[in-house]
């Protein structure tokens, strides 16, 4: 039986809770509901953890308990704990530079400036995994606010609805990378057209039925 290791990102507790740098929490929560499977504390991964079996895989769906700028340290210890190749772990993430509502899956990258991404990158000491992209929108130009500050503001009612569509297309990429690959899942639900990633990467085609 083959794993795959599913990383969401984010910072534990109930104050980010609905932030937008828990996307990749909120990912990670809905998956894990739609194969009634739950989060539970594990005792040598310092995260929660959802585990299910489906078609001869093994999902391992991991939420770090380390705040964000420590999530190297989960990552680190789960791919240890499960004896889990790079080439079958993605990681989920929030990022300002993708227009909300897009999502883009990736082979590999720099941090982009994202301390979640750092961290694993660092504890890794290799920039070669996949990772999903979840754009999370940019803060007003006339709004006094930083990158950081924004991250850890909560999404406002009127962006609710491409949140919910942002997060379903999520997870039916995952559920994509784990059963047909990457690259097939890259096909599908990389967000189409004129955008283009950071690294030039433009996406092939929206999501399909």
């Amino acid at each position: 039986m083959t794993s795959r290791l599913i990383v969401g990102l984010g910072n534990p507790g109930k104050r980010y809770l609905l932030t937008r740098h828990n996307i990749g929490f909120h990912v990670l929560e809905r998956l894990a509901a739609q194969h009634n499977a739950a989060f539970k504390a594990h005792a040598r991964i310092p995260a929660m953890v959802a585990e299910w079996k489906e078609k001869a895989v093994r999902w391992i769906a991991i939420k770090p308990i380390t705040f964000m700028n420590l999530s190297g340290q989960a990552v680190s210890a789960a791919l240890n704990f499960w004896k889990i190749e790079l080439s079958s772990m993605l990681v989920v993430v929030d990022d300002v530079e993708v227009p909300p509502r897009g999502i883009r899956l990736r082979p590999h990258g720099s941090a982009g400036g994202h301390n979640g991404l750092k961290s694993i990158i660092e504890h890794l000491n290799t920039k070669e995994f996949a990772r999903l992209r979840l754009g999370i929108g940019r803060p007003a130009p006339d709004l006094p606010m930083g990158l950081s500050e924004w991250v850890l503001q909560p999404f406002e009612k009127s962006e609710l609805i491409w949140l919910e569509e942002s997060l379903n297309n999520a997870v039916c990429a995952v559920e994509s990378w784990v059963v047909d690959g990457l690259a097939a899942a890259m096909n599908r639900y990389n967000t189409s057209g004129h955008n283009k990633d950071k690294d030039g990467n433009g996406s092939l085609k929206g999501p399909q039925e």
